[in-house]
């Protein structure tokens, strides 16, 4: 029984993901959810409580992992200057699991872009505190030898120049394709070309400082 509901729930969320992408989060309603899941809307309810509570989980399962792969990531030395096999690996798992999560990424810029008070969810992508236990936090930055400016700095490095240039990518590339007629083997080999000259250069001058 447990299986049956647990299959229940990840099918709800599923839609969900799909739906707030196509339609956004307003456009897509609890009612039509519930139809293209096959379940009864009440089930909704009993699993999330309420549509922003449905929004919600999508959005810290993402983080969850996505935050999970960056933390295997340092612990494997991804914040030294040669870092080893498996932080390579949790990297490449992380550009990867953006990938696949494509259609969360569209509805966190969607609801980022909106002006409204409360919590910007595109900052979660470099805030992980949400997600994090304070052991986490504190081995992080424990890690980085980081002075509070530097923290803050980095931040905004990644944010500006690393996390939105791959949302970007992930979100826009098959349109950039389609518009400018090129392949996405040329388009991928353009994108990482350029994040070399720009987000990796800053690694590099952070590794020889």
């Amino acid at each position: 029984m447990a299986k049956k509901k647990d299959t229940t729930r990840q099918r709800i969320l599923d839609v969900a993901e799909l739906l707030f992408s196509e339609k956004g989060y307003d456009g897509a309603s609890i009612d039509e959810i519930a139809m293209t899941a096959g379940v009864n809307k009440r089930m909704i309810y009993y699993y999330f409580d309420s549509k922003k509570g449905l929004l919600n989980t999508l959005f810290q399962n993402f983080l969850r992992e996505s935050s999970s792969m960056l933390m295997n990531y340092v612990k494997h030395g991804g914040l030294g200057s040669t870092p080893n096999e498996e932080a390579e690996e949790s990297i490449g798992n992380y550009f990867a699991y953006y990938e696949e999560k494509r259609d969360i990424l569209k509805i966190i810029l969607m609801e980022s872009l909106k002006e409204k008070e409360g919590e910007t969810p595109l900052f979660s992508l470099v805030d992980f505190s949400s997600v994090l236990d304070e052991s986490e936090i504190a081995y992080y930055k424990t890690q980085s030898g980081m002075s509070e400016e530097e923290m803050h700095q980095m931040l905004v490095t990644e944010f500006f120049t690393g996390v939105m240039p791959l949302l970007a990518y992930v979100v826009f590339k098959d349109k950039w394709c389609d518009h400018f007629h090129v392949t996405k083997k040329e388009l991928e080999r353009f994108y990482n070309r350029a994040m070399e000259m720009t987000h990796m250069a800053y690694h590099r001058m952070q590794n020889e400082g």
